[in-house]
């Protein structure tokens, strides 16, 4: 996979979670999440791979757009993806570290930081 279909391909999953109300069946995502998940909220919160499943499956549709999506390799099999994420209230800076194991990418650690 060459860099620019890695971007286009990590980009859209990263849509798929900004907007789980998309999907018709939101199970389906729980495979991108590691084992060893965690994330730090704009809250303040950390969640784990189950907090996150929980709320991922349980949330309201929120419109929200991301901007400045780009991605680095930081190993042949993983990337940092960082993004710019605004709806009607807030923006946020928010950066994913994505593995690929077991013959598919999959997000191992996000973390959301309010912007002025």
């Amino acid at each position: 996979m060459t860099s620019a279909e890695l971007q286009e391909y990590l980009y859209a999953l990263e849509e798929r979670l900004l907007h789980p109300d998309r999907e018709p069946d939101r199970s389906v995502l729980a495979p991108l999440f590691a084992d060893n998940y965690r994330e730090f909220c704009c809250s303040g919160r950390i969640l784990d791979r189950q907090q996150t499943i929980e709320l991922l499956l349980n949330s309201s549709a929120r419109p929200a757009t991301i901007t400045f999506f780009n991605i680095t390799l930081l190993a042949p099999d993983v990337a940092l993806a960082t993004y710019h994420a605004a709806t009607n209230a807030a923006r946020s800076h928010r950066s994913s570290l994505w593995i690929y194991r077991d013959q598919r990418w999959q997000i191992q650690f996000h973390q959301g930081t309010m912007a002025d």
